[in-house]
Order: C-alpha cells, then sequence, then structure tokens
C-alpha cells in the first residue's frame, strides 16, 4: 500500500511539473503573432460562435426566385443546405485579393445590403457572392459581415464559377437547347398563359450579348431569343425564358397589367434585376410569379406556409404577390392547392 502511495505522489509531482514547464509555452501560443505564417492562429469566442452558427433563411442564387434552407458558417466557409438536405451553394469566407489603387484589397464575401420592415419584423438581406440571403434571425451573420479582424487571417479564396449549359462557341448545341425550352411542355404551359410567339426561340445576337443580356424579345419578329453560353442551369433556363415571354405578355395586355401594378413597390436592391426599371420589374415579377406557382403546385405542407414562402417572394421582387394571385385564376392552374386561398385574399384586396 505504501508502495502505491508513494508511486501515486509520483505520478502527480510529475504532472504539476509538466503544466508549469509548458504553461509558458501556451501562454505564448494564445498571443497574435506573424500573421503571414501558416500557423492558424487560437480560436476567440467569436470564432467559436461563428463556426457553430446555423441560420434559417432564404437564399436566391443568381437572381433566381428564394429557395428555404439554412446557411452554415463552417471554419472554411459558408455552406447553404435546403430544407430538403441538398447542398445548393458555397462561399469562401473571403474572396480573392484584387488591386484597388495602390492598395491590395480583400472582399468580404458577406455583407449587409439592407434590413426591410424595420420593426418587430424585420428581414435582414445579405449579398454572398452571386446571390442574396434573407432572414429574420441573422446571429452572428451579422458580425461576419462587419469583417472581424479574425477574418483578415483567413486564406483568401477565388470566386466560384459555375458552367454554362453548352460551349459558347457551340452555335449548334446553344440552337438546339433554345429550340427544346421553346417546345417541350414547360413551354406549352407558359403558353396557355402569354400566348406562342410567331417563330421560334433563336439566340442572341452579339449586341445583347454585350449588353450581356441573357434573353431578349424581338417585337419586330414576334420571338425570343436565349444565350445558352452563358447560362448556367436549367432554373436559369426557365427564368430567362419565362421573362422574356412576359415581355410579350406585356405588350399585348397594356391596360390590364396597369390596373394589376398600381400600389406595387419598386425593388428596393440596386443590384438586383428589375431596379429602376419598371418594365424589367414587371418581367421579373412574371418569372418570379411562375416559379411559385409551379414550385407550390404538389403542394407545400399548410396554406399557412404557402402564404408565407409568397411574402418572401415579394420581399425580393414586389409585384410577385399580385401577380401570382392574377395568374392563379387562370383556367391552367384551377387545380393548384393554394388557388381559393390566393384567390380570397385577391378578393379581399379589392
Amino acid at each position: 500500500m505504501r508502495t502505491l502511495l508513494v508511486r501515486g505522489w509520483a505520478l502527480h509531482l510529475i504532472a504539476l511539473a509538466s503544466a508549469l514547464l509548458f504553461a509558458p509555452t501556451i501562454a505564448a501560443a494564445s498571443v497574435p503573432s506573424d500573421t503571414l505564417r501558416a500557423r492558424p492562429p487560437a480560436p476567440t469566442a467569436i470564432d467559436v460562435a461563428l463556426v457553430t452558427a446555423v441560420i434559417p433563411g432564404y437564399l436566391s442564387a443568381r437572381g433566381l426566385p428564394p429557395i428555404t434552407g439554412s446557411l452554415i458558417i463552417t471554419d472554411t466557409g459558408l455552406v447553404f443546405r435546403t430544407s430538403a438536405g441538398a447542398v445548393l451553394g458555397s462561399y469562401p469566407l473571403v474572396g480573392p485579393v484584387r488591386r484597388r489603387g495602390s492598395r491590395d484589397h480583400r472582399a468580404t464575401t458577406v455583407a449587409l445590403a439592407y434590413v426591410a420592415n424595420e420593426g418587430k419584423h424585420s428581414s435582414y438581406l445579405f449579398r454572398l457572392d452571386g446571390g442574396v440571403f434573407e432572414t429574420a434571425s441573422p446571429g452572428p451573420l451579422q458580425e461576419l459581415a462587419q469583417h472581424p479582424a479574425w477574418l483578415d487571417r483567413v486564406r483568401s479564396e477565388e470566386w466560384s464559377t459555375d458552367r454554362p449549359l453548352v460551349d459558347p462557341a457551340d452555335t449548334d448545341a446553344a440552337v438546339q437547347l433554345a429550340a427544346a425550352i421553346s417546345s417541350g411542355a414547360y413551354a406549352d404551359s407558359l403558353y396557355t398563359l402569354f400566348g406562342r410567339p410567331a417563330r421560334c426561340a433563336g439566340l442572341v445576337g452579339k449586341g445583347g450579348r454585350d449588353r450581356g443580356r441573357l434573353g431578349e424579345y424581338i417585337a419586330s419578329r414576334d420571338s425570343l431569343a436565349l444565350d445558352p453560353g452563358r447560362i448556367t442551369s436549367e432554373a436559369q433556363l426557365r427564368h430567362a425564358f419565362t421573362h422574356e415571354l412576359a415581355h410579350r405578355w406585356q405588350r399585348r395586355s397594356v391596360p390590364e397589367l396597369r390596373a394589376l401594378w398600381a400600389g406595387v413597390e419598386p425593388v428596393h436592391d440596386s443590384r438586383r434585376y428589375g431596379y429602376a426599371s419598371v418594365g424589367e420589374q414587371q418581367a421579373e415579377a412574371v418569372a418570379f410569379a411562375i416559379h411559385f406557382l409551379q414550385t407550390t403546385g404538389a403542394g407545400i405542407g399548410s396554406v399557412a406556409a404557402g402564404l408565407e414562402l409568397l411574402d418572401h417572394y415579394e420581399l425580393l421582387m414586389p409585384g410577385t404577390r399580385v401577380l401570382t394571385r392574377y395568374f392563379a385564376l387562370q383556367p391552367i392552374y384551377r387545380d393548384h392547392p393554394l388557388r381559393i386561398a390566393l384567390a380570397s385574399r385577391a378578393a379581399s384586396l379589392q
């Protein structure tokens, strides 16, 4: 027994001596040193809060309508996961180094664009690389948008680039894709609402490409033009096609659209397509409305959830709500699960 006690005390003294011996080393490691070294800095309380954050909200990627999910902050970047569990996008914490005048500049991935409906029900809209994230509970995301000091020690990453649906130099593939989108079931459903153009969809010309247009409506030919060589997803292709058909509908429904548009607010985000242009805002709102009706056509769980989702569409693109209610009354949507609720809301506003 005495031998065991002696050994126990010996082990205790060895552990105590080790702690005292290495204490200065641990303390020194916690002091900020040369940030150019590869050794990662010791995490701070704010680092831990950010890295463990899961922020519910809605992501509008590449100007498209919002998708429900959560933005997850990791030690390497941001990840958006849809409510169904799919990873929709990932973003670095800090963008690439760029030269601005005589100084190097690193862009922060997250920036607060604006706060809507200030008061009890505020919504915070953050700009990400190629997207907008909207949430009512920003949490540490708001801190990240202010570019905390520790962010300067994070490695820069290049912005992600999306591959186009077809090679921009492959004209034949682009023509085939434009023909496919304009002759499928999705197009037929839109023709029921907006009418069918006289000609099949073609390709955007050089002038339109130079202006950065993904699509055009050519009134003199009554035809659409698309640029599949710069369109990066099926969702974006459908959105562009719907947007240009909406321009056709605008020309043929001027009095009707003027009545529907009364009281609609302008787009608040200066970087969103449709800002400071009523015509483009109307076409975008049409595309948002059609997307909402298509997305919720198979059901969304409850009427309340569907109407709440529509509010988030409206926040990003004002005019979506009134056009959604209008289109829901058309025969093609007679079996839509939200038709009655949307119609009753529309009637209550008249």
